[in-house]
């Protein structure tokens, strides 16, 4: 049965072509527009031949010469090695992210999933409780500058967006606040600092947690956060939630950054693998957003098709992802 991949996102770069994540179905419609929503009015909707080429043989698509797509060659930290963005004005993908939709027969987004899963994954108690009542849940979401929203180009669209989306489709009557108390540049040591002011007053029923890219980063003298101290902190912020009452926590493992970047240490994994381990021993869920981001690599997609920033921060294809790593984690469970 075929299913419809929507806003995959890519940065062409001149003429070379880049794999679609899945095989298109030839004779299906390709849409390629220059932002993620298809009924956005500012959109640019580019065309088949004369702007694009799809193989749907090979699965790929190019530029073509003269095309609209702007090429992602002429983005300044185009070709460089352990750049310093601070040195640019702009460095961003934006102007070069376009956004592709197509027929393929490969599952794909958060479907299958059903309120049977959720409650018996056992990870979501507090939460489905509220869900089930038709009570207001309170969702909190904490972090850094990825969960405030960084790049995403609506709330909706940013992986706590989805994530509420996909329980409001399961449970139609509910309604989920979103309070975001998450700040942009900020590591576990920030978070530390104020959860005691900024989350257990509000007595959520789900706290999202997400940090770790900031903490990776590279320094002369070391990174941000040693693997020590970045256990240290998440142990407390999640033993001090506990602490306060019953809401349910979920750990979000942090997406790569661009390898290029002069402050990427190369490992984000490490990072991640802490996020992991404290999630089994805690009997908490871990959104694995690096584990979906690296079968994203692995399948060809580019950092820059990724990173709207060109950096650290995922475009709304990017928080895709993250939001496609809720499901594994409840089916698993």
């Amino acid at each position: 049965m075929a299913n419809r991949q929507t806003a995959e996102a890519f940065v062409l770069i001149k003429e070379e072509a880049l794999p679609l994540r899945y095989r298109p179905l030839s004779g299906e419609p390709v849409a390629v527009r220059s932002l993620s929503k298809f009924d956005h009015v500012d959109r640019i909707d580019y065309v088949e031949g004369k702007d694009y080429l799809i193989d749907y043989e090979l699965g790929t698509i190019r530029r073509v010469e003269g095309s609209q797509i702007p090429d992602g060659a002429l983005n300044p930290l185009y070709g460089l090695i352990d750049f310093n963005h601070e040195l640019f004005a702009d460095f961003s993908n934006r102007a070069y992210t376009i956004y592709v939709d197509y027929s393929t027969e490969s599952i794909t987004g958060n479907k299958g999933l059903t309120p049977i899963d959720l409650e018996k994954s056992t990870l979501l108690k507090r939460l489905i409780s509220k869900l089930n009542s038709g009570e207001e849940a309170l969702y909190v979401v904490y972090g850094d500058s990825i969960s405030a929203g960084g790049e995403a180009s609506e709330e909706s669209l940013t992986y706590f967006g989805r994530i509420k989306s996909t329980l409001l489709d399961l449970y139609p009557q509910a309604s989920i606040r979103i309070e975001n108390k998450s700040i942009g540049g900020e590591d576990t040591h920030g978070g530390v600092s104020r959860i005691d002011e900024d989350v257990v007053p509000l007595m959520p029923d789900l706290v999202s947690i997400g940090y770790g890219m900031n903490d990776q980063n590279k320094f002369p003298e070391g990174n941000t956060t040693s693997l020590e101290d970045f256990e240290k902190n998440l142990r407390y912020m999640i033993d001090t939630i506990r602490k306060a009452g019953d809401s349910d926590i979920l750990l979000v493992t942090p997406c790569e950054p661009n390898p290029l970047w002069q402050h990427t240490s190369g490992m984000t994994n490490h990072y991640a693998n802490v996020i992991r381990r404290l999630g089994e021993e805690y009997g908490i869920g871990v959104v694995d957003a690096h584990a979906q981001w690296i079968l994203e690599l692995a399948a060809g997609k580019t950092p820059a098709s990724l990173l709207l920033n060109n950096i650290n921060h995922p475009n709304d294809y990017g928080h895709w992802i993250y939001s496609k790593a809720f499901v594994p984690m409840l089916k698993k469970s």
